[in-house]
């Protein structure tokens, strides 16, 4: 396993917000991703393709398939446009996942939008989770102009800090980031160790 420089502090914001501070490595542009995953995170992505039609199909199985039908584009593996870096900003990001059936899970489960940031630190770019009861903090790392590649780690909202990526396999994240409309990015985490085969997150701007 490749272990990563990434160390993570949980602070609270004075708006009641929880970011998460990540020592900068300038060591290791965006597109370098491969040399700071994990041998598992690197499968899991290679495969996102293919988490994201098992759980669609699970889901449609599961007699989901309007559900799935009325957000189009979302879940479909050739949505992914042009110009797919997201900016900077706060966003609302809603979960769904997709095909829980084989863990006792729901084939079709959609959470309410919760917040979410983009930060710019240098030339790099921070992602964080900003409510609920599990979140997810780590960088985007660009691949050409399709998508990006997400890492980081999750945690609950009552931990006072997050786990350094590489340490947890439990806790590790790793998802493909693409835009999939004007203003509208969606961050496909393939095969979760928890409740399903593919979990989406929909991301859309907030304006404040």
């Amino acid at each position: 396993m490749i272990f990563t420089p990434f160390r993570a502090t949980l602070l609270l914001a004075s708006a009641g917000l929880a970011s998460i501070a990540i020592a900068q490595d300038s060591s290791h542009p965006e597109s370098q991703w491969r040399e700071l995953a994990t041998t598992a995170d690197q499968t899991r992505l290679d495969d996102w393709q293919k988490a994201l039609q098992v759980g669609r199909e699970g889901a449609e199985q599961g007699g989901e398939g309007n559900k799935l039908t009325a957000r189009r584009p979302l879940f479909e593996e050739a949505a992914a446009l042009p110009d797919s870096k997201i900016p900077a900003g706060l966003y609302a990001c809603s979960v769904t996942k997709l095909d829980g059936n084989a863990t006792g899970g729901l084939p079709y489960i959609a959470y309410p939008a919760f917040r979410c940031r983009v930060t710019v630190d240098g030339d790099r770019r921070h992602f964080t989770k900003l409510t609920g009861s599990q979140r997810t903090a780590g960088w985007l790392y660009e691949v050409g102009t399709s998508h990006s590649v997400y890492l980081g780690t999750s945690f609950y909202g009552y931990e006072d800090k997050a786990i350094s990526y590489g340490k947890t396999k439990e806790r590790d994240q790793a998802a493909v980031v693409q835009r999939i409309g004007p203003e509208h990015w969606r961050m496909v985490f393939p095969y979760p160790y928890y409740e399903s085969k593919v979990d989406v997150m929909e991301l859309t701007p907030i304006t404040e």
